[in-house]
């Protein structure tokens, strides 16, 4: 619980495309910084072989809707036939808050958490395919992410997401912990 008058956490909202760095450049901050942490999200998507065993809750669609009819997530969506959530916060943690979601999800959060810092990582498309291939995301999984990173773009400028291109990973980190420490300054 955040004490009267202390600034209640940030809540870090970074959504892009799958292979734009979204989860690298979130270890790289949380590593920077121990003030911040990131939610792990649910899913009932299957492992792929580059998730770490810590990336998500991995769970059957049985349990992730239980979760989701108790109230048990900020957020939750459906991407590409999968189910994804984000729990509510622990509101004992006084650490800046990471939420690694989609555009969807981002929409979500500004709903109910209209002071919530949103940052959209990108890259251009000939990039993103190549580190989609490089991870060993099947072709027509890669068609569809890439159309649906079209959407997310669009998407995320219609909610004024802060757009980093992720073409040098260093730079992208500091640009986003920039943001970041700007919006600790300013407060909500």
């Amino acid at each position: 619980m955040t004490p009267k008058g202390a600034k209640a956490p940030l809540v870090i909202v970074i959504s892009g495309p799958g292979g734009a760095g979204k989860g690298t450049i979130v270890s790289k901050l949380c590593e920077q910084d121990p003030t911040i942490t990131v939610s792990r999200s649910w899913t009932t998507r299957e492992p792929r072989t580059d998730d770490k065993k810590d990336s998500y809750f991995f769970v059957n669609d049985v349990e992730f809707n239980k979760h989701k009819d108790n109230g048990g997530f900020i957020e939750w969506n459906e991407f590409l036939g999968c189910m994804y959530g984000t729990p509510m916060p622990d509101s004992d943690d006084e650490r800046d808050l990471i939420l690694e979601i989609d555009v969807s999800g981002g929409r979500q959060i500004c709903r109910k958490i209209p002071q919530a810092i949103l940052v959209f990582i990108d890259v251009e498309d000939s990039e993103l395919r190549r580190r989609l291939s490089g991870r060993g995301d099947e072709q027509s999984e890669i068609d569809k992410r890439l159309l649906e990173a079209g959407r997310e773009r669009k998407e995320a400028k219609e909610l004024n997401y802060r757009i980093v291109l992720n073409d040098d990973l260093s730079k992208a980190t500091k640009e986003i912990y920039e943001i970041i420490c700007r919006a600790r300054l300013e407060g909500p």
